[in-house]
């Protein structure tokens, strides 16, 4: 050992203290002895000192060795105990033992001595070991760490309380098993290239990686293994050992903020789009309505130009509205509630300028959805169907497995606008602001769903709305 051990060696006969002395300093690389003559003396010093292992006589005045061990036990100090007597006998050995003495050993030649030092020594270095591996043991539980060793043969040979809470398994269940207990086959086979990088002549002594472990009951758990080798008791192996680290709640951060610069994104992108359709689809109204209002000046009686500035300014207005509502739409639905869309539907043709239209809804289907915009989604829906038809159109609301469709026989999608149909201010209808399939497309998204147009089996377009969560019989109730 590389630090001296200190020893307290008690016996009545200052010659055998001496002649102990004389071998520990010559048997031990580094030793320091501290000898006293009477256990009383000894007590006192253990009060007030540390001591790496103590060493006593059995037969000595006032107090035996025994007596000795008991009221150094009494003190709560578990360093080392070895009994060195002249007057052994079977019986004196088995008490001292049962009393959990570290050792006993009947006083001799320059054999005996020897094997007393190196006994000692032993007994020190263990000593020694269990001081730090408890610090160590109270560091960890203080820091309620999953703790696990992995002996030479893959089989869990030791995990701490808070190994058997994370893994929802008793430690009786866990030492013993082999880690596929707890981690599915790949895991374990990273574990184990892991564990052979350490063990490699140029690998690093710690390996740190993500690892998902599999609970007894309830979804995977994301960690983080700390994992190295344990040292090795001459040349072979003896296992390894590691610290889990949950990473739950650290996922779970960094999902949320990627949610939200994902959102801070998209409303970005929605403000650029807002912005150019400011720029753009504003201007040409206004340009308009300044040159009829110019015109009108020049002529008091001129109506028509300020008729057609009214107009402009009307489009203007509709174009503000509608920017402010796809604005609005872009929001997260957070509360949806059961509703059933054969009723939205119908409540929504009742508000949309039909015409010669006609609305069949062949569906029964109750689903989960913010009403007033799920029925602006239709009421956009509808107004196209009927902006976009040339004369009397029929208009179907269907099923699909995951969600419904709105289509018509109207004269379908023009190919020249099939690729940005969901773009603000895209329109092919002259007088229309085009911002009805943006919106409708904005509430899908904020619901979570997807829209796709495509035609119709009867040559019109149709729009389908997936991935709806459907209610429940109980939701409804």
């Amino acid at each position: 050992m590389s630090e001296p051990i200190d020893v307290l060696h008690v016996d009545d006969d200052p010659s055998v203290l001496d002649l102990s002395e004389a071998f520990f300093e010559r048997e031990l690389d580094a030793v320091a002895m501290t000898t006293v003559t009477d256990p009383e003396t000894a007590l006192e010093r253990l009060e007030t000192e540390t001591f790496d292992c103590v060493v006593s006589d059995y037969d000595m005045p006032g107090m035996d060795g025994l007596a000795l061990f008991e009221a150094f036990c009494e003190t709560g100090c578990s360093t080392p105990f070895v009994l060195y007597t002249g007057k052994g006998t079977e019986a004196i050995a088995s008490e001292a033992l049962n009393a959990g003495v570290t050792g006993y050993f009947q006083k001799g030649g320059p054999d005996q001595l020897r094997r007393l030092a190196n006994r000692v020594a032993q007994a020190a270095e263990d000593h020694r070991t269990q001081v730090i591996a408890d610090r160590y043991s109270t560091v960890i539980d203080a820091l309620g760490y999953p703790v696990y060793v992995v002996d030479e043969d893959g089989t869990f040979e030791f995990v701490n309380e808070a190994f058997a809470d994370l893994t929802g398994y008793d430690r009786e269940e866990i030492i013993g098993s082999p880690p596929g207990v707890i981690k599915d086959d790949e895991a374990v086979r990273e574990s184990e290239d892991r564990l052979g990088s350490v063990l490699s002549s140029s690998g690093p002594d710690v390996q740190r990686f993500s690892v998902e472990i599999t609970p007894k009951e309830g979804d995977p758990i994301p960690c983080r293994d700390h994992m190295a080798a344990l040292p090795y008791e001459g040349e072979y192996f003896d296992g390894s050992v590691g610290i889990l680290r949950d990473v739950s709640d650290e996922r779970d951060r960094r999902e949320e903020l990627e949610a939200k610069t994902r959102e801070l994104t998209r409303q970005n992108e929605r403000l650029e789009e807002f912005a150019s359709i400011v720029s753009h689809d504003l201007r040409n109204p206004l340009n308009v309505a300044q040159g009829r209002v110019e015109l009108a000046r020049a002529d008091a009686d001129d109506t028509e130009n300020l008729d057609a500035a009214l107009d402009a300014i009307d489009r203007m207005e509709s174009i503000i509205d509608h920017t402010l509502m796809l604005a609005r739409e872009g929001e997260t639905v957070g509360d949806p509630e059961p509703v059933t869309l054969a009723d939205v539907a119908a409540d929504s043709w009742e508000t949309v300028d039909t015409a010669s239209a006609s609305l069949a809804v062949e569906t029964d289907q109750a689903v989960m959805a913010d009403p007033a915009r799920l029925r602006n989604l239709f009421e956009n829906l509808l107004r196209n169907a009927v902006e976009h038809a040339d004369g009397p159109v029929s208009i179907r609301v269907g099923d699909l497995d995951d969600g419904f469709y709105v289509a018509d026989d109207g004269p379908g999608i023009e190919s020249g606008i099939a690729d940005s149909i969901f773009d603000p201010g895209q329109s092919g209808t002259a007088g229309n602001t085009g911002f009805g399939l943006a919106i409708v497309q904005e509430i899908a998204t904020a619901h979570g769903w997807t829209v796709d147009a495509t035609d119709a089996e009867d040559g019109g377009a149709r729009f389908e709305v997936r991935g709806v969560e459907p209610a429940t019989a109980e939701m409804t109730a």
